[in-house]
């Protein structure tokens, strides 16, 4: 088993990939993740799972039902596409959606990445690209013309509204045919998912931005 270092946010990957592997074997009719089941033997130790309750997994997984359905139309939409995760982690939606058409990148601080492609590797339509996502260089690295779907799942929590603001306003400008998929919550969600994520053993990764 590879282990890896990561801190902070970074290390809040590992808390929706519990989720994902906790109701793929729990309740696989709502939601199975075949890949996200072969990475539970890189997730360092058990604390995250111990300290996550059933509902908590699910609130997580029905996030990701939600943006694998908003892909899924997507791409319905706009065969000849872009789809781009930002702080994509380990996520595993480009394994789900099985689209083998459109080009998916997924962007990500250098640790992340890194960690990722040794454990996932990179799809034939797929590219990693490490970087901050708030500097925007990643926008160099794909046809912005091209219809395009970002999405930003589980990330902006951790950062403050006005940066958030500047990037959406810099992506409308750099893609033209663009749309932004993101979730967050309101300020009783920020109070006890910050609990929540002190409760899984990470201590340096406070969330900030809500509605």
């Amino acid at each position: 088993m590879m282990e890896y270092k990561l801190e902070g946010v970074a290390d809040t990957l590992y808390i929706p990939l519990t989720a994902r592997i906790y109701v793929s074997r729990r309740f696989p009719e709502y939601f199975y993740d075949e890949k996200a089941l072969s990475l539970e033997p890189y997730i360092p130790g058990d604390t995250i799972r111990k300290n996550s309750s059933e509902y908590e997994c699910m609130a997580s997984v029905a996030r990701s039902n939600v943006i694998d359905c908003i892909v899924k139309s997507f791409l319905n939409d706009h065969p000849d596409s872009n789809v781009v995760f930002l702080g994509a982690g380990l996520e595993t939606t480009y394994y789900r959606i099985g689209n083998k058409k459109a080009h998916f990148y997924e962007i990500d601080l250098p640790e992340v990445i890194e960690a990722r492609q040794r454990v996932l590797g990179i799809g034939e339509n797929e590219k990693l690209i490490a970087g901050d996502m708030f500097k925007m260089e990643w926008a160099e690295k794909m046809d912005t013309t091209l219809p395009t779907l970002l999405v930003v799942s589980g990330v902006y929590e951790y950062f403050h509204e006005d940066e958030i603001v500047q990037m959406i306003r810099t992506m409308k400008k750099l893609f033209p045919n663009g749309e932004l998929a993101f979730d967050t919550t309101d300020s009783a969600g920020l109070k006890y998912t910050n609990k929540y994520v002190q409760r899984t053993g990470n201590t340096d990764a406070m969330m900030y931005f809500g509605l």
